[in-house]
């Protein structure tokens, strides 16, 4: 059944009550056909591995593949763009984090408007990392600030991007700790981590997933974590904030999106199966290791308005900073 507001819903997107029953028709067999997820950041990082997890379970409750297609690049807005063209019909979803919707917006005029998607569902809050390699002459967080205060301009940082949130964390500690680092931006985390193992660059803020195997096996060292409390995946690595650096809790988040106007049953269906994989107890546990907090538990209702927010927020802090895109 078809309730008035769902109809009013299909009538501003163009569709006469005349095609109400056929829809309704349609979106009971919703998907009838493979999906598409549209990925920001390329194979081998911890997007890569959080959107695996989850889809991995999602597409068996959905009975349908889901088929990832990489645009990295841009700081994630070639993905996000790429994702606000597609047709509104629930195929296409999208992983959208803060670099897309708080981050670059703030420093250069995209090609979407945030305001193309439509959430699906919060995936959780992501801890990032001050790592090194061993060869960095520090063995903890104050060492390392001391070391940059001696050597200002000596020691560069690698982020997934300009605009990108191991970027903007790594700027805002900067500015912190009064330290002048140079910054050197990748495509994505199995890049910098590649080039950060073999010595080529010194520091990375990192997601945790491509981090850890390394911190655990030597290859690299973490300094802090950059949320208020110490991280699940790495409980004997100390946060920045009790290093000297209160306050200090920086966690970007992402969530998955579709297209506004989509069919609404279409809508709550993907929302149903995504709720039931983020409640799964595998699922939840996988991601966990990976470093994801906070699992789905911003309210679906609330995506759109903490986008707007964090963009306010971020924007001030950008301008403090004078971060742009050639930074």
């Amino acid at each position: 059944m078809i309730h008035r507001r769902q109809f009013m819903q299909m009538a501003g997107w163009g569709m006469g009550l005349g095609l109400a029953s056929g829809h309704s028709a349609w979106a009971a067999g919703f998907p009838d056909k493979p999906l598409k997820l549209i990925m920001p950041y390329p194979t081998g990082g911890g997007a890569d591995q959080w959107a695996r997890i989850v889809c991995g379970k999602a597409e068996k409750i959905l009975g349908q593949p889901i088929v990832f297609d990489y645009r990295p690049g841009g700081s994630t807005t070639i993905g996000a763009d790429a994702a606000a063209r597609a047709p509104a019909d629930g195929y296409t979803l999208h992983l959208i984090d803060s670099t897309a919707f708080a981050y670059v917006p703030n420093m250069r005029k995209v090609n979407y408007d945030i305001k193309a998607f439509a959430p699906v569902i919060h995936l959780g809050a992501l801890p990032m990392a001050l790592v090194a390699h061993p060869s960095v002459p520090a063995k903890n967080l104050q060492e390392l600030v001391a070391y940059a205060k001696a050597n200002p301009g000596k020691l560069n940082c690698a982020s997934a991007g300009v605009g990108s949130p191991h970027h903007l964390i790594a700027e805002f500690f900067k500015i912190r700790a009064g330290i002048s680092i140079n910054h050197v931006p990748y495509k994505g985390a199995a890049q910098y981590m590649a080039d950060l193992v073999g010595g080529q660059v010194d520091l990375a803020v990192s997601t945790l997933g491509p981090a850890v195997p390394h911190i655990q096996t030597g290859r690299i060292k973490a300094f802090g974590v950059s949320t208020a409390k110490r991280s699940s995946a790495l409980p004997d690595v100390p946060s920045i904030a009790e290093q000297g650096f209160e306050g200090f809790d920086e966690k970007p988040w992402n969530c998955f999106v579709t297209n506004t106007g989509t069919p609404p049953e279409a809508l709550e269906r993907l929302r149903a199966v995504f709720r039931a994989t983020l409640d799964d107890a595998e699922v939840l546990a996988a991601l966990r290791k990976t470093g994801v907090e906070e699992i789905g538990t911003m309210p679906v209702n609330q995506i759109a308005e903490q986008m707007r927010l964090d963009a306010v927020k971020w924007g001030d802090v950008i301008r403090r900073a004078k971060v742009t895109m050639d930074s």
